[in-house]
C-alpha cells in the first residue's frame, strides 16, 4: 500500500488557487465568445470569483467552504441553463490553462501540479458541454432574424 500523497490544497496552498479563479476570470470578462454565459461583475472581489476559489479550494483537497455555503457543487446541473458547445468549452479551457500557466509563474508550481490541475479542467470541461453541433444555434439564430 502507498502511503496517500498531499493534495493539491495541500502542496500549494490557498493563495495560487485565488490567483487563477481571478486570472481566469480577468481573461473570460474579455472573451465575446463566452462573456455572456457570466455575471457582469467578474472583477476580483466578485461573488463569481469568489465561487470558484472556494469550488477549486475544496476541490483540490481544500476546506469545503463551498459546500457548506452552496450545497453540492452539482457541477454539470448549475451550467446545464447554459449552451455550452465544444466551441465554448475550448474558449473557457483556453482562459483556464492560461490562467494555470500564469498561476505556475507567479507562484513556482512543480510540474506534476499543474499536470493534475490540468487535467482536472480538460476533463471537467468537456464533461461540461451539452450541445455537440456548433452549428444548431447559429443557424436558429439565423432563422429568427437576429
Amino acid at each position: 500500500m502507498q502511503p496517500e500523497q498531499p493534495t493539491v490544497f495541500q502542496r500549494i496552498g490557498p493563495e495560487p488557487i485565488s490567483f487563477l479563479a481571478m486570472a481566469l476570470y480577468r481573461g473570460i470578462a474579455g472573451d465575446a465568445r463566452i462573456r455572456g454565459m457570466f455575471s457582469d461583475d467578474l472583477s476580483p472581489t466578485s461573488e463569481a470569483v469568489r465561487d470558484m476559489r472556494e469550488f477549486l479550494t475544496q476541490f483540490f483537497g481544500g476546506p469545503g467552504d463551498y459546500s457548506v455555503r452552496k450545497g453540492h457543487p452539482r457541477l454539470r446541473a448549475r451550467h446545464m441553463r447554459f449552451t455550452i458547445t465544444p466551441a465554448a468549452r475550448d474558449a473557457w479551457l483556453g482562459h483556464a490553462l492560461a490562467a494555470l500557466a500564469e498561476t505556475e509563474r507567479r507562484h513556482q508550481l512543480d510540474p506534476a501540479t499543474v499536470a493534475e490541475m490540468r487535467r482536472y479542467f480538460e476533463h471537467a470541461s468537456a464533461f461540461m458541454i451539452n450541445q455537440v453541433d456548433d452549428q444548431s444555434s447559429d443557424a436558429s439564430t439565423a432563422e429568427s432574424g437576429r
